[in-house]
């Protein structure tokens, strides 16, 4: 016998199924939001195939080589497109629109993989194409060809355009590996409890710090290098998700064995200057972001599936310390990769380059760096604002087949890049070590990061616009090549980033409309501020036939015979008044001083290097 509900339990049942009808609309709905339609654009003209180096060419038609294939319909079309669409999407929040491009590119390369799908099976099959690697960060593809094969690639459905480089050694990847992250109190950030190195007070980091409160904290930074020595103090700064070496298909990021070298150094470094953080056993920290996290990738050919594993893992920041000279027409799917990835919410970072000695412009800068509005790219100063003599500068110019501009500024701003303090994973340190631009490209990126901690909401091209306007001028007014927009400023970028948020959010103004003389940057106060100390370049052990006199690279001349030295011209002058006489050397090594002696004749073989400011720590 069926039973028979009454009226109060029918109208708690229609209750129930409109509370679940109204639950799941409003879920709905809030997928709509976020999840929004984003409009593609067609890429117009015939399929076009780019030019094939002569190198490539010289290998024979049957010579095997890379291809990297764009579907007809990109999220940018034209060469245009990004300033066109950043206009479009600029009132979106960035999690939001992130979130909302993710989707689409992955569905537009779905969508185009249905179309294109058969005749790429059938090449397959044929042996035509193999090692097929589908990417959604520009919708398309990439596979090893022959030469004489690549007519082939041109009559797939959908195929617009084709770039052909060198054969790229692909490698199945395996899964990522993660591990737990504990937050105890000795992690937690505190701006007093360690030294910091000098660059930290220059470019005005620790006073965002101090002001805000803002150290980096809840940033991501994924560090691109090729090799990253193990270091116990950089582990408490790595994210949980630990990184990936794309070469080898693993999470191994130390490839190399550790011989304690600085160029074995290099990639640790790069992250250090970013978010490093201090500990116990070292007492410093070199991180302009140090409540920030950091992840390694090492990815020589595969940089479109890097690119994509830093936007799903929500990075914030993606730091490129290298430089691809003589791409050609490939330099067109590099800027539209970094395009795309910059309107999901990445903002890439590239030092200039170290190649003003051998190369002219507008060659100087190259792939990445050259790319214009998404990588930010920083020139190098030394301590006292004096352009490196190395460092790469600008214009470039662009004229590819997809984009058109011409003469373009480069770089955006300079940071500091020559004579920096390297740690080593054994808690040493040496206070005035490491040159290059691969150095200031890091520092660009942690400003980027302690901007990204006070409004994660803040969106790549917004981020340049405030950075290149706070910038210190150090070089003639406005912009210039050597130096851009001119020195970074973490402070006034932090707080104006902080002021458009509170107007977003309708909160008090006041705090960010007080202005003094500490918030400002004061080139001719600066250096007025600085010392000069006399640094040794080069070791006994490091030049042949000398004899050994027991000075280190490194190594700071305090004083001769009792005589204090801080110039190259005094040092000559003094060792050249104590010929073939036992030389008495005040010296500071690892923050320590010791006494050397060593004849006269010896030490002036000795390469010296003026360097400015002291303290390096504080």
């Amino acid at each position: 016998m069926s039973r028979r509900y009454s009226k109060i339990e029918i109208g708690i049942l229609i209750w129930l199924v409109a509370v679940v009808f109204i639950s799941i609309e409003t879920t709905n709905a809030q997928e709509r939001s976020v999840f929004g339609k984003i409009e593609f654009e067609d890429l117009a003209g015939g399929v076009w195939v780019s030019e094939i180096p002569r190198s490539i060419l010289s290998l024979g038609a049957d010579a095997e080589v890379t291809v990297k294939v764009w579907f007809d319909r990109q999220l940018l079309g034209d060469g245009e497109a990004y300033q066109r669409r950043t206009n479009e999407f600029d009132s979106i929040p960035s999690s939001v629109l992130r979130l909302r491009c993710l989707k689409a590119l992955k569905l537009e390369s779905q969508r185009s993989f249905l179309k294109a799908g058969d005749s790429v099976e059938l090449l397959q099959r044929q042996g035509v194409l193999t090692d097929v690697r589908r990417h959604w960060i520009i919708n398309g593809f990439s596979a090893t060809i022959c030469l004489s094969e690549i007519k082939k690639v041109e009559e797939i459905p959908g195929v617009k355009k084709i770039f052909v480089v060198r054969k790229v050694k692909t490698i199945k990847r395996e899964n990522l590996v993660s591990r737990d992250r504990k937050t105890t109190p000795d992690t937690l950030f505190n701006p007093d409890r360690w030294l910091h190195p000098w660059y930290t007070r220059a470019l005005k980091a620790d006073r965002v710090w101090k002001k805000f409160g803002v150290s980096g904290e809840g940033t991501l930074n994924v560090i691109h290098d090729f090799h990253f020595a193990k270091s116990p103090q950089m582990a408490e700064s790595q994210s949980a998700i630990v990184g990936f070496n794309f070469n080898n298909g693993t999470s191994q990021l130390s490839v190399r064995p550790e011989r304690g070298s600085s160029r074995d150094l290099h990639g640790l470094m790069c992250a250090a200057i970013v978010c490093g953080r201090g500990s116990p056993e070292f007492g410093y920290e070199f991180g302009l972001a140090p409540s920030g996290e950091w992840a390694g990738v090492i990815a020589r050919g595969e940089i479109e599936s890097s690119i994509e594993w830093a936007i799903e893992n929500a990075a914030d920041t993606y730091s490129m310390s290298f430089s691809l000279p003589g791409l050609g027409e490939y330099r067109s799917h590099w800027r539209k990769m970094l395009e795309h990835g910059t309107i999901c919410g990445l903002c890439f970072v590239s030092g200039a380059g170290n190649f003003a000695k051998t190369v002219k412009t507008p060659l100087q800068m190259r792939t990445p760096e050259d790319i214009p509005q998404v990588v930010f790219a920083a020139a190098g100063v030394h301590r006292d604002l004096s352009k490196t003599s190395f460092s790469s500068q600008g214009p470039v110019l662009w004229r590819t087949e997809h984009y058109q501009e011409g003469e373009v500024q480069k770089p955006e701003v300079c940071a500091f890049n020559h004579r920096l303090p390297l740690f080593f994973p054994d808690g040493k340190i040496r206070e005035s070590a490491i040159n290059g631009n691969s150095f200031a490209g890091p520092m660009f990126c942690g400003s980027i990061a302690l901007m990204r901690s006070a409004d994660k909401e803040i969106h790549p091209w917004r981020i340049r616009e405030i950075i290149t306007s706070t910038a210190t001028d150090i070089e003639a007014p406005g912009f210039d090549s050597s130096t851009g927009h001119g020195l970074i400023n973490c402070y006034q970028a932090v707080k104006e980033v902080l002021k458009r948020k509170a107007i977003r959010e309708g909160s008090d103004l006041t705090r960010f409309e007080e202005i003094s003389a500490d918030d400002l940057f004061n080139p001719d106060k600066y250096r007025t501020k600085l010392s000069t100390t006399l640094v040794v370049e080069n070791s006994s052990r490091e030049t042949e036939g000398l004899e050994k006199t027991n000075l280190q690279a490194g190594d700071i001349i305090m004083a001769v015979n009792g005589k204090k030295v801080s110039t190259a011209a005094a040092w000559e002058k003094l060792i050249s008044q104590s010929q073939r006489k036992l030389v008495d050397l005040q010296v500071i090594r690892e923050r320590k001083p010791i006494q050397i002696h060593g004849s006269a004749g010896r030490l002036r073989d000795h390469k010296v290097k003026e360097v400015y400011g002291e303290p390096v720590f504080k």
